[in-house]
């Protein structure tokens, strides 16, 4: 066995549950309930959904039980019903020349975002465990470029985290990527000794120093103390949709979304380093342009 034959072996092995998913894309499933939903004369996806042919194969993958993988995203397909009845959100979506879409496609991609949110969310969670890695626990080693890692947190995530808070009018009036940076002790905030929460004009986050820990990763560990209760941003998947983003254009109406039709991984991740040939196959299946990035630099 050579070293490409082992390190396929052993990447199956342990990240097997989230290959699984990463094998068995739920997007093109969608797109092809889509199809013959709106061309079916019955009002109901579930109807639809329950008459799905299993197993069902497309040109890159082997689904052995769609009826019941497509049932977990029920909340997100019943959206199909609305707009079969014309009945659209009116969500401004733009392409990638500024185009609006039209109501039912935009609402259309809007779904799929939707979906592969959820999805890769639970990818995220199934390949992070066996990763065994910290890299989303530490702050900047020496030698990086970044002089801290900032953690968003909503309101009510800060109890977990025993550390000292800096709420004032000057953080309030400013973000951490500001360049009039907010200075604490007269010293620019990225420079305390441990972390600390601060209350910017977007919000909570926790700011990790160069060297520094989440207080919540156990001394001498790769092993998060409140795994099962962790923040909303710890369980983001290092491989982003990009489906459609956030879009503020200077037409009328305004969009709000413009059309990417992208996947984002972050390569420092080592579970992303180790499974770019996955991913890209996910991508593929899934029609979105891959892109790989370093976040830490």
């Amino acid at each position: 066995m050579d070293a490409w034959e082992a390190r396929v072996k052993q990447s199956n092995i342990q990240y097997a549950d989230g290959l699984r998913l990463l094998r068995q894309p739920v997007l093109p499933l969608v797109s092809m309930l889509r199809f013959l939903f709106l061309f079916d004369p019955r009002t109901s996806v579930g109807e639809v959904l329950d008459e799905l042919p299993e197993p069902i194969e497309t040109a890159g993958a082997l689904y052995d039980r769609p009826r019941e993988l497509l049932a977990g995203y029920g909340g997100s397909l019943a959206r199909l019903e609305a707009m079969k009845q014309g009945r659209y959100s009116h969500v401004g979506v733009v392409d990638e020349e500024n185009n609006p879409l039209d109501p039912l496609t935009a609402d259309f991609v809007l779904l799929q975002q939707e979906v592969l949110t959820v999805e890769l969310e639970r990818i995220n969670s199934l390949l992070c465990g066996p990763c065994g890695c910290d890299l989303c626990c530490t702050g900047p080693d020496a030698a990086m470029a970044q002089e801290f890692f900032e953690i968003p947190l909503a309101p009510g995530e800060l109890e977990s985290f025993p550390l000292t808070r800096h709420d004032s009018p000057a953080s309030r009036r400013r973000r951490a990527d500001d360049e009039d940076e907010l200075r604490l002790g007269g010293r620019p905030f990225y420079r305390l000794d441990e972390p600390a929460l601060v209350h910017w004009q977007n919000g909570w986050s926790m700011i990790l120093p160069k060297g520094s820990d989440c207080p919540n990763l156990a001394p001498g560990t790769t092993r998060c103390r409140i795994y099962s209760g962790r923040p909303e941003v710890c369980r983001r998947p290092q491989i982003f949709p990009y489906m459609v983003e956030p879009f503020q254009g200077s037409g009328e109406p305004k969009a709000a979304y413009r059309l990417r039709r992208s996947l984002l991984a972050v390569t420092d991740c080592p579970y992303v380093s180790g499974l770019q040939d996955e991913i890209a196959a996910y991508a593929a299946a899934c029609e979105l342009h891959l892109v790989l990035k370093r976040n830490k630099l």
